[in-house]
């Protein structure tokens, strides 16, 4: 080997010459070789090529040489640099040591070298790319290993980063660095602290502006504004990299998806492409979408209904991005001032298509990136929707993107899944295999992002045939792949090769990376599936009929816990069925939750394949996210009508989630207390009082007691709202923090018909006139009588940011979820034939005084109270979750034993605290207070009468018979039939 006397050559005293060409050989020599590499690592090759360029970096800086012609000791640095990429080259054994001997600090200080030789710069960026490449490698395999930390996100490498993107030079160089600077952010940019540095630091705006930069000068939008702020436009080949940079910042925090669209650069992009004479004809061009004698539109025509009186021409009603644009003397269209200043929807739908025109334009991978930003803006869209409480204008607009998605975006996602499955490799060029090869891995995996909350997006994606094709991703990647080399081990040191130190101590190889390929394939389809499979029945019967319920069965069997020690003693005989990555196992446990949230598929498909063995096996599962996907699974398997729930208890499930129950995860906490309130529903006494065993009173009732009382207010005269802790959303109203549309684990949520029948065809909610509880309307229709007001996206940010990263805030919403769970194991613990029973038991373990004392305090007003506008204030209560389990509860203490009864009906202060609350603004809890009081006055036998007649008038002492008299009008159709019911009864008996 020709390079072992070359690194003696650099570990000893020599010239700077001598070094260049020692170097020069070690480069030479260790290209494509992995043994060689390995060789020299261990006899310190990465701390010699470190202190070489760590020393000349510290010259140069000292030195301030300028920029004039390459030095010798620039030579050095840059063969030093190359040689260390072929190392980070080397793979996941690599990486180790080049983490150990400090390798990207070493570079990130080249880097930041005032005046560096553009090659240089190349150099050390591609070999930070490199390393990271390798790193998230090995991130993205088995579980349980060491990594280290890739500390290249700090205050100071993000300067770097920065001075890299904003750059005025447009030579070649350049502009590979910024495609290879957004590279490295793409790539290993997945920590929350890594994501939070970039945002804060400006790195995310750049790339914003960077984006803004590309569309203005390829024409893409008119704009009118001053570009001099701007960095130069990157290439159109940088463009999937800076997007791929954006998508992996914004993921997993819409705060920073907010931070995003509403960042100067593409505000101004959407604010300053109308001239300032109001002449807008130029807008109505191919350009945008819109038919002209001159040529084609970009985006075809669609047929929409017409909106009230005038149709929208174009396509635009589809396509709100596209309909802002449109004359603004046409009635019913929102003008420029509006697009402009009334808040961020019609700022965020302009994004949206100019994202989806963008897309369409592109092909394969670039396609997929640019996608997958569009649904990471699409959904934080709809959390301001969802934050708005389903008002008219918010609505409006989210079912105008909805369709534009369904016709434009899904169709473009689910093509790219078919050429992933149908694996037609026609690409000639390495540049074409890597990018057929991203597109089988991401395909999937952008399409289940793109639907996974939506359901008319995932009969979109049904309807374009996206079962098949995500069937047949996940079936190949069981298939058996040949290894590109076989697994090697390396020969036994002597004693000059001892590993003393972690520079010297290869690392973990990890996975092949057909291996990783396959399983990354795997987990995307999985993914894919599980959205498809949410919300409707129908599709998860064809999921069955695909027949994939054996893959996804296989895909939640882990890797062992030796396996990656095995790995080298195997030598290449590892394939796609010894096991999962972390990764897939929970796209499994998803699919999972998703699949056996129907009743047929528990009775017949899962069971046959016998789903619970490995859910119950996961729920040992050293990973803690794991464990919390497996028990999700359980909240569905363990229900009443689960035939796989009696086996599950034979196998100790209980003692596994009680334990789980007083984890320190909240989210673990939370969804073992949800399975145990499905595992006791209509089961024996006997596994009821083990589970309260189990769980432990104690622990219950301090669960239930809750560590923060959250508050709603309910207006004078009744009629409780969830406000909770609140914020403005974007249109300036107080926005419920404590009490989201839905929190359920294992059910999907309301259909969007569903969420919006309270409302009237003008937005305004509708309230019952004889009632003193009244809500504000919609902004609708303040928003035509008056202006909307200048939008002001600091401060909306900093409310989406407290939303999202106020932690004592968190604390809170987690801590009111436990306390529902909680209350909802004690309403089911009560419920079906040993109701009696178990109230006696539940009574004796807790005490009677304790429960009836809990429960009051649920319904009592808190100890503060909530100012609204000016000197007006009312009293604040719990949220509705909690209110509606507590009177649940209430009811099956009702429905229990007469003695049961007049031990209720003797808690004055309980029925006082209870009596608000038949005005809730919620029906649920309206309706549950009408059945509990049919349950009191309710005749069990003559026997009873008396006593029934005595709760009635104990009823009307309180107030609460002339209360429930006066819901005969109710505006909900259920409470109104339960009310004459109560009336009835309140006659016969008084």
């Amino acid at each position: 080997m020709v390079s072992a006397p070359s690194l003696q050559v650099l570990q000893g005293p020599a010239s700077a010459a001598e070094q260049l060409s020692a170097l020069k050989e070690v480069k030479n020599d260790i290209v494509g070789h992995d043994q060689r590499k390995e060789v020299l690592v261990k006899r310190g090759l990465v701390d010699t090529l470190v202190a070489i360029l760590s020393s000349r970096t510290a010259g140069k800086r000292r030195s301030g040489s300028s920029a004039a012609p390459q030095t010798q000791d620039d030579e050095l640095r840059l063969q030093a640099t190359l040689v260390l990429g072929s190392l980070a080259n080397g793979g996941a054994a690599c990486v180790a040591p080049l983490l150990a001997a400090g390798t990207p600090k070493v570079l990130l200080a080249t880097l930041s070298t005032a005046h560096a030789p553009p090659k240089l710069v190349t150099a050390a960026l591609q070999t930070l790319r490199s390393l990271a490449s390798s790193w998230a490698a090995i991130e993205a395999g088995l579980h349980g290993q060491d990594l280290g930390t890739l500390d290249i996100f700090t205050h100071g490498s993000n300067d770097v980063y920065l001075a890299v993107m904003r750059q005025r030079s447009s030579t070649p160089a350049a502009r590979l660095h910024v495609r290879l600077a957004a590279d490295i952010i793409a790539i290993s940019a997945t920590s929350e602290s890594a994501k939070s540095a970039l945002a804060h630091s400006s790195v995310l705006e750049t790339l914003a502006a960077l984006l803004a930069s590309y569309a203005i000068a390829s024409k893409q939008v008119d704009y009118r504004g001053d570009i001099s702020h701007l960095p130069s436009p990157p290439p159109e080949q940088a463009l999937p990299s800076i997007i791929s940079a954006i998508c992996t910042i914004v993921t997993g925090s819409t705060y920073h998806v907010h931070r995003f669209f509403l960042s100067t650069p593409i505000r101004e992009l959407f604010t300053n492409i109308w001239p300032a004479n109001g002449d807008q004809r130029h807008l109505f061009g191919p350009r945008y979408g819109f038919a002209s004698p001159g040529g084609e539109p970009l985006l075809p025509p669609l047929h929409v209904p017409a909106y009230g009186t005038t149709t929208y021409y174009g396509g635009s009603r589809a396509f709100p991005a596209l309909a802002s644009l449109q004359p603004q003397e046409r009635r019913g269209i929102p003008s420029v001032n509006q697009v402009t200043q009334g808040g961020d929807a019609d700022h965020a739908n302009a994004v949206c298509g100019w994202l989806l025109v963008l897309a369409r334009s592109m092909q394969g991978h670039d396609r997929l990136v640019t996608l997958r930003l569009l649904a990471l803006v699409n959904h934080a869209i709809d959390a301001d929707v969802m934050a708005a409480g389903h008002r008219s204008e918010y609505v409006q607009k989210a079912r105008e993107r909805e369709k534009q998605l369904v016709l434009l975006a899904v169709p473009l996602a689910v093509t790219l899944v078919r050429t992933a499955s149908e694996g037609k490799l026609s690409a000639t060029s390495l540049c074409e295999q890597q990018d057929a090869r991203l597109v089988k891995e991401e395909a999937c995996d952008v399409l289940a992002l793109l639907i996974r909350h939506c359901k008319e997006l995932q009969v979109a994606a049904v309807d374009a045939g996206a079962i098949k094709h995500a069937s047949s991703v996940l079936k190949k990647s069981f298939d058996n792949v040949p290894l590109a080399k076989p697994m090697w081990s390396a020969r036994s040191a002597d004693p000059e090769q001892l590993e003393t130190s972690g520079t010297r101590r290869m690392g973990s190889r990890g996975l092949p990376s057909e291996i990783l390929h396959a399983m990354r394939c795997r987990q995307g389809a999985l993914e894919a599936l599980a959205a498809i499979a949410s919300k409707e029945d129908v599709h998860r019967k064809a999921i069955v009929e695909a027949g994939v319920v054996a893959c996804i069965i296989e895909a939640l069997k882990p890797y062992p816990v030796d396996f990656a020690e095995k790995l080298v003693a195997k030598r290449g005989q590892v394939g796609p069925k010894d096991g999962n990555t972390t990764g897939v196992i929970l796209a499994a446990c998803q699919m999972a939750k998703t699949m056996s949230r129907s009743v047929s598929l528990l009775r017949t498909s899962l069971i046959d394949a016998g789903i619970a063995k490995p859910i119950l096996q996961l729920l040992l599962h050293q990973d803690m996210a794991v464990q919390l996907a497996a028990t999700d699974v359980c909240i569905n398997i363990l229900s009443e009508f689960s035939p796989m729930r009696d086996d599950m208890i034979a196998e100790g499930i209980v003692k596994t989630l009680t334990e789980h129950a007083r984890s320190s995860s909240p989210a673990l906490r939370l969804s073992s207390l949800w399975a145990l309130k499905h595992l006791v529903l209509s089961t024996t006494k006997e596994v009821k009082v083990n589970a309260l065993e189990e769980l432990g009173t104690g622990w219950l009732v301090a669960a239930i007691q809750g560590e923060s009382r959250e508050a709603v207010p309910i207006p004078p005269g009744g009629g409780g709202v969830s406000v909770g802790l609140s914020t403005p959303n974007a249109a300036g109203e107080q926005v419920d923090l404590l009490n989201p549309s839905s929190m359920d684990v294992d059910e999907p949520a309301d259909d969007d018909d569903e969420d919006y029948e309270d409302e009237d065809e003008d937005g305004e909610v509708m309230y019952d006139e004889s009632s003193s509880t009244h809500y504000q309307a919609s902004q609708l229709r303040s928003t035509l009588n008056n202006p909307p007001p200048a939008f002001n996206s600091n401060s909306y940010l900093s409310s989406v940011r407290e939303m999202e990263q106020n932690l004592a805030l968190q604390a809170k919403r987690d801590d009111v979820a436990v306390q529902e769970q909680a209350l909802d194991f004690v309403r089911n613990l009560l419920t079906g034939d040993d109701c009696a029973y178990m109230t006696d038991h539940l009574l004796t373990q807790i005490g009677s005084v304790k429960i009836f004392d809990m429960l009051t305090a649920k319904l009592l007003p808190l100890a503060n109270s909530l100012r609204l506008t000016g000197s007006m204030s009312r009293q604040v209560y719990n949220p509705i979750e909690i209110v509606l389990s507590t009177v649940h509860i209430i009811n099956h203490f009702a429905n229990a034993l007469p003695r049961h009864k007049q031990l209720l009906i003797a808690q004055k202060s309980l029925l006082q605290a209870w009596l608000p609350h038949f005005g809730h603004v919620d029906r649920k809890v309206r309706v549950m207070s009408v059945w509990a009081i049919n349950s009191l006055t309710w005749i069990e036998d003559d026997s009873d009468r008396k006593e029934a007649r005595q709760r009635a008038l104990e009823l009307r002492a309180v107030g609460i018979e002339g209360v429930v008299k006066g819901m005969a009008n109710d505006p909900d159709l259920d409470v109104k039939e339960r009310v004459k019911t109560a009336v009835r009864q309140f006659d016969l008996l008084i």
